[in-house]
């Protein structure tokens, strides 16, 4: 989904293995955005998960992680996307 919302996602795409390390460009961090996300259900590992205390002080503080060996993927993208668009609409305004 990068390509359909490169002003507010950017990652690259795992050589192997099912998790991806995505930065959240929005405005927010990925504690905010997970806060935001885990209110509608849809769960992420923000930069604190991985990095500790540090993601606060680091840039890392953006970056969360997906992964895609779950079941119900296909749903969670797809309520992960409409987030996105409102998230998009609201900076727009």
């Amino acid at each position: 989904i990068e390509e359909d919302y490169p002003d507010l996602l950017e990652w690259v795409r795992p050589n192997a293995g099912a998790i991806a390390f995505v930065k959240y460009k929005g405005g927010m961090t990925s504690l905010e955005l997970g806060k935001l996300l885990a209110d509608r259900n849809i769960s992420i590992k923000p930069a604190y998960c991985f990095a500790g205390e540090q993601a606060e002080s680091m840039e890392i503080e953006s970056y969360f992680r997906v992964g895609f060996g779950e079941r119900i993927m296909p749903e969670a993208l797809q309520a992960f996307v409409q987030v996105l668009e409102e998230l998009r609409s609201n900076n727009a305004n």
